[in-house]
């Protein structure tokens, strides 16, 4: 490169030293500035990715599909096909099911991964409304064999929300992680895998055998010897969360001596959790009553389905500061310390700035924590007008912050996990997280008040 350069040197001076800039350095530098120039004009033209997320927001909002809406799902950028499925999804619900079915044949990963979330979202059995369509079931369960693992993923999830228990045994046969598989078998009731769910139960990754306990107990299957034999053992698990899963499985089993033992020496743990659990436990098995009757196994909002808002909830100016937002630091005061939350505004944008106008002007101050599942979750009823539920992928785990939902809108309060809660994954609104106070929410019981919610910045 440096021969080409002094090969080609312009004029020389009076001297015969070299005073100029060799040609062919000039040419880079000319094509550089050129390369530099369209680059910019580039952005100048066109909107930058923050005001396209704002265009989608305000069209989610205002659930307006329109001819921007249509071009961006055609677009060249497979990210912004991607968004727009979702968009375009959250906007139509079920009468999107042809675009859908069209993405989930694109030949960008991404776009097929966002298709099939989105059906899942579209076609919840939980949701209301008829059986899924099959066109959008074939074409899901044709994705479960995809070289992309967040493909399959995405698939099984969707699969499992829609209860289509047909897919089951290729289910357990995906790249899909194996919670992912577990949380399907359970939302299809697929009872007939009890093999699949004895092999993680003896898994050494203890994310598996925390989800093949919980499934053991939600698809009823301890009167299988496989899983019985191998759920055992996990009483005295040293990880608490398989720990508190394999305690509150076997609370539905045939007791003996040594799970009995196994159980009372539970009582006097550490953890609160495996505590609860090991008194519910014993509970059940020694054939005593078991206590006060505990609140469902999803936080559900109880009553009749809520109805989602015919108008926005932003007015025009706000879409493209919203889109901006990279988040919101809360403090939420109790009698039993601070906890401090951060809302995501990236997976949740329209709930997080809904809950952050809440606390700004007082609304949630005096809430009561009125119904507690503990190694569950804690909710709050307050006054959140109801929203059209932004579903995403985010899993929820200790700390994560869901807002309650029925039917297809979300609102009437939100809830604190007090542990993962993988059947909630994907069928209520994960908007936040704790940042602090983490100490405190295993103390939270029915009756705590929410004595105020501040915003930090």
């Amino acid at each position: 490169m440096r021969g080409l350069l002094e090969a080609d040197r312009g004029p020389r001076g009076a001297t015969g030293a070299g005073v100029g800039w060799p040609r062919a350095a000039t040419r880079v530098l000319i094509a550089c500035m050129l390369l530099l120039g369209a680059a910019a004009a580039w952005l100048v033209l066109t909107r930058p990715v923050h005001r396209i997320e704002g265009d989608f927001l305000e069209r989610e909002d205002r659930q307006v599909a329109d001819e921007w809406l249509f071009e961006q799902l055609e677009h060249p950028v497979a990210e912004l096909r991607a968004r727009a499925l979702l968009a375009f999804a959250r906007i139509r619900g079920r009468s999107a099911v042809d675009a859908l079915v069209l993405g989930m044949g694109d030949p960008a990963p991404s776009v097929r991964a966002r298709a099939a979330f989105a059906a899942g979202n579209a076609f919840d059995l939980r949701s209301g409304g008829p059986e899924p369509p099959e066109e959008a079931a074939a074409a899901l369960a044709g994705l479960l064999g995809d070289d992309e693992r967040r493909v399959a993923t995405r698939a099984l999830e969707a699969l499992g929300k829609m209860g289509w228990r047909q897919a089951a045994p290729q289910g357990t046969r995906t790249a899909a992680p194996i919670v992912t598989a577990m949380t399907a078998l359970m939302r299809m009731g697929a009872r007939d895998q009890s093999e699949f769910v004895a092999e993680y139960l003896d898994s050494d990754d203890q994310d598996s055998r925390w989800a093949a306990a919980l499934a053991a107990r939600e698809l009823d299957l301890l009167s299988v010897p496989l899983v019985w034999e191998r759920l055992r053992p996990l009483v005295t698990d040293d990880n608490d969360f398989v720990r508190a899963a394999a305690l509150r499985a076997v609370a539905g089993g045939a007791p003996d001596h040594a799970v009995l033992a196994a159980v009372r020496e539970s009582l006097e743990h550490s953890d609160p959790k495996v505590r609860f659990e090991a008194g519910r436990a014993l509970a059940a098995m020694g054939g005593s009553p078991a206590g006060d009757s505990l609140p469902a196994g999803e936080p559900l909002l109880a009553g009749r389905p809520i109805t989602p808002p015919r108008g926005p909830l932003l007015d025009p100016n706000d879409y493209q500061r919203l889109a901006k937002t990279l988040g919101a630091r809360l403090r939420m005061s109790t009698a039993l310390g601070e906890f401090g939350i951060e809302l995501d505004y990236d997976q949740a944008p329209l709930t997080s700035e809904h809950f952050r106008r809440l606390a700004a002007r007082g609304a949630l101050d005096g809430a009561l924590f009125s119904a507690v599942r503990p190694n569950g979750y804690a909710v709050v009823h307050a006054g959140l007008q109801p929203i059209r539920s932004e579903l995403n992928p985010k899993p929820f785990v200790r700390g994560s912050i869901g807002m309650l939902r029925q039917g297809q809108a979300s609102g009437g309060g939100f809830f604190l996990c007090l542990t993962g809660l993988p059947l909630a994954d994907g069928r209520y609104v994960n908007f936040g997280r704790l940042v602090s106070g983490d100490k405190h929410l295993d103390d939270i019981a029915a009756g705590t008040v929410v004595r105020s919610i501040r915003v930090l910045r």
